[in-house]
């Protein structure tokens, strides 16, 4: 069974920021009706961008509304989900306190932390964090994609340009 989440995700290059070699591209998340997300998350990687289909992808929109999938694991081992024309990425989070950390399928760190009592607790039960005691481990697939939202419009060197958010 799958948890979605519904995010709308608004590009901020005031979130930019390079670490180690690694470059991150800075995004403001809002619920859909535009309001703040409570949550730690404010960057990714080309990993995130790709899997979540922002950086390139949003072809000149400043935003995009994006459904995330969380399909929880009962371990690694686990047949991955496939969802056709969607990509589908394996990772785990660990919770250390409060923190959940979220790690690549190969035990990497990534950047994303979620933590009990300050992130939206909507977002911490979505992404499994409440489920776990300190030092457990949970599995997941992750998808994301593009909410059919209406057209609304960008400006691309002063001209209105049709993009779909």
């Amino acid at each position: 069974m799958s948890r979605t989440l519904t995010i709308l995700f608004r590009r901020d290059p005031s979130r930019d920021r390079q670490s180690e070699a690694i470059q991150f591209e800075g995004y403001r998340p809002c619920w859909p009706d535009g309001r703040p997300v409570a949550v730690g998350l404010d960057a990714f990687c080309k990993h995130g961008q790709r899997l979540l289909g922002l950086g390139k992808r949003l072809a000149g929109c400043q935003e995009k509304l994006i459904r995330m999938l969380c399909f929880p694991l009962a371990g690694r081992g686990d047949e991955i989900h496939r969802i056709p024309g969607h990509r589908v990425r394996r990772f785990y989070i660990e919770r250390r306190g409060t923190t959940g950390r979220v790690h690549f399928m190969d035990g990497t760190p990534t950047t994303i932390t979620f933590e009990a009592g300050r992130d939206e607790p909507r977002v911490v039960r979505w992404i499994g964090l409440s489920d776990l005691d300190d030092g457990e481990q949970l599995w997941f697939d992750l998808a994301a994609m593009e909410v059919d939202a209406p057209v609304s419009y960008v400006t691309r060197s002063s001209r209105l340009v049709p993009c779909e958010v």
